[in-house]
């Protein structure tokens, strides 16, 4: 699926980490209630700010997805690995994920001939297989005093991901 015509992607400034973070938080809250009980989200999301996104920005690997001159989703890739991909809950299923996806996955793939790994949430799982990614194992991350259950996916032994297909 093409990004949509009303979106764009773009890397991420300085000036967005305030947006991002709102969003993300947001995204959170709205998107992962139904698999994590509140006091792992809360746990989760606690002590976060917006400069904890500066260090992303700078080294170019966060995008931006706006629409009308509004943030309304962000994603994070690095060498073989997707890190972030958060939608504004609003635009959920218009396929903002996937393009967000899409341009995280051409940073993973710079260079990477291993197979792209992320940790899923587990809302998220379905979404990630849709695109080509496969689980490999279930998993803990700790976020400030809590332990959020994650699956750890990757993509196509081949290297080939299949975005949108």
């Amino acid at each position: 699926m093409p990004t949509p015509p009303d979106v764009t992607i773009r890397p991420a400034t300085a000036s967005d980490a305030p947006r991002i973070h709102e969003l993300h938080l947001a995204s959170v809250r709205a998107l992962c209630a139904l698999s994590y009980p509140p006091t792992i989200l809360e746990g989760w999301l606690a002590n976060r700010s917006p400069q904890g996104y500066l260090r992303s920005i700078t080294t170019g690997g966060l995008f931006v997805a706006e629409a009308d001159g509004e943030i309304i989703g962000f994603c994070e890739g690095a060498v073989g690995e997707v890190r972030a991909v958060f939608v504004d809950p609003r635009w959920v299923g218009r396929g903002v994920g996937t393009a967000l996806l899409s341009q995280a996955l051409k940073v993973a793939k710079v260079g990477e001939p291993r197979p792209v790994r992320l940790e899923s949430t587990l809302n998220a799982v379905r979404f990630y297989e849709r695109h080509g990614f496969r689980q490999v194992a279930e998993s803990t991350v700790r976020r400030n005093q809590v332990d959020v259950a994650v699956v750890v996916m990757e993509g196509h032994a081949s290297g080939r991901m299949i975005v949108g297909e």
